[in-house]
């Protein structure tokens, strides 16, 4: 009789404790996918908010799509003399694409680089014909 009861008692035990196993593991499942949602929103709000148009172009289809063609086939010899379009480009203390002195360059993707390197030019210069015609004097912009 003590054999069955205690049959009874391990199965039932047994059972206890697979449904406790089985919640646990729901738990943890739980919290692990609300870790990881947390670690992505905390990733994602720190990266600078893309356009449609910046995250299908390249940079050279970004410069293409910014500027007035005359600008942009300026844009295209004075970066392609710079740094042949390469964004990791670096001289010295001037990196990317625009070979800007700007350490966000350093780290900014290649749209935001010619964006950048964009606003410089007609900043300083008033386009990106009159940047180019100062690097062919100068050897720089």
């Amino acid at each position: 009789m003590f054999n069955q009861l205690d049959r009874g008692f391990t199965l039932n035990l047994l059972k206890c404790f697979r449904h406790f196993a089985q919640a646990a593991a729901r738990i943890a499942c739980a919290v692990v996918s609300v870790l990881g949602i947390l670690f992505i929103s905390a990733a994602n709000a720190s990266a600078p908010i893309k356009t449609g148009l910046e995250i299908q172009l390249t940079a050279k289809q970004y410069a293409k799509q910014v500027l007035p063609f005359h600008q942009y086939q300026c844009a295209l010899e004075l970066y392609t003399k710079e740094s042949n379009w390469r964004p990791n480009a670096k001289n010295g203390s001037h990196y990317g694409i625009p070979q800007g002195k700007s350490i966000y360059l350093k780290t900014a993707d290649p749209v935001s680089q010619v964006k950048w390197g964009i606003k410089y030019s007609n900043n300083r210069y008033g386009s990106m014909c009159k940047a180019l015609h100062a690097f062919e004097i100068k050897g720089w912009h």
